[in-house]
């Protein structure tokens, strides 16, 4: 990832340059789910990928582009087969999102063709070689931040880029969490913030969205899981009762022993009797 970062300066408020760079990503590569604090517009080089903005998602390629505002919740990801390289240009301005939205964009829809897209990526290539750092260098690179908003402004023909389904963000989290679940759960020294720290989000925002669409925490349906499995394994098979732990993840047979009981209302072994006898 090449990036370099500039912070506002006195001669330009209306519109000025923050950031830029250009990354090619692995695949599945993801960012998010986050905030920013400046406009950052990603312009698709290669490949492909998806954006999310609250409860949508757009499929997007080579030759589109998507802007994220400021202080709104956004997510992307790159294809897993066809991983999407991109510029981005940051920026902020007193009368930037005045100015978007005078040249069409809005951000329930933030995602455009680049039509002319030759121009704009010799364009990019300008922008990128640039050196804020040095005064005239800097004042090039403020115009071209104008021509290319109205370059992509042009582009704006009436070719939309359709949302592809409305999502529901704490389900597809709440999924997401319970596939590590079920890969993770006979690993002892799993922990919910591993989730947490995969999915890059905060601890107690997942513990809230999970709970909102299972009525458990991730640490119950963990356990919930965990005893499951333990059941099927003392109803199909003799294995003895630490090795049983140690497969659904409990280094400790006596703590098995104990959430189970708590659980199931009898001890595993009095379970496998009372299985066993019917």
């Amino acid at each position: 990832m090449d990036e370099d970062f500039f912070k506002e300066e006195i001669y330009y408020k209306d519109l000025y340059y923050t950031t830029k760079g250009k990354e090619q990503c692995a695949p599945n590569h993801s960012f998010g789910p986050t905030v920013r604090e400046y406009f950052l517009i990603h312009i698709i080089m290669k490949g492909k990928g998806y954006f999310e903005i609250g409860n949508s998602r757009f499929n997007l390629k080579e030759g589109q582009f998507f802007i994220i505002y400021p202080n709104v919740m956004t997510y992307y990801q790159a294809d897993e087969e066809d991983p999407w390289e991109y510029y981005w240009i940051g920026m902020k301005g007193e009368h930037l999102e005045a100015l978007l939205t005078a040249i069409g964009f809005q951000v329930s829809h933030p995602v455009g063709n680049v039509k002319n897209f030759g121009q704009v990526k010799a364009m990019l290539q300008e922008i990128m070689a640039a050196n804020p750092f040095d005064t005239l260098s800097r004042l090039r690179l403020q115009g071209q931040l104008y021509l290319f908003l109205s370059m992509l402004a042009h582009d704006l023909d009436g070719t939309e880029i359709k949302q592809i389904e409305k999502i529901n963000k704490g389900v597809e989290y709440t999924k997401r969490a319970i596939e590590i679940i079920k890969d993770r759960y006979q690993d002892s020294d799993f922990l919910i913030g591993d989730i947490s720290r995969e999915l890059s989000l905060n601890d107690s925002y997942l513990t809230a969205v999970f709970h909102k669409t299972t009525n458990r925490t991730p640490h119950e349906y963990l356990i919930d899981f965990r005893i499951q499995k333990s059941r099927e394994y003392l109803e199909t098979t003799d294995l003895s009762i630490s090795d049983i732990a140690e497969k659904v993840g409990y280094q400790n047979p006596l703590s098995f022993t104990r959430i189970f009981k708590s659980k199931m209302q009898l001890s595993p072994r009095a379970y496998v009797k009372k299985v066993k006898t019917k």
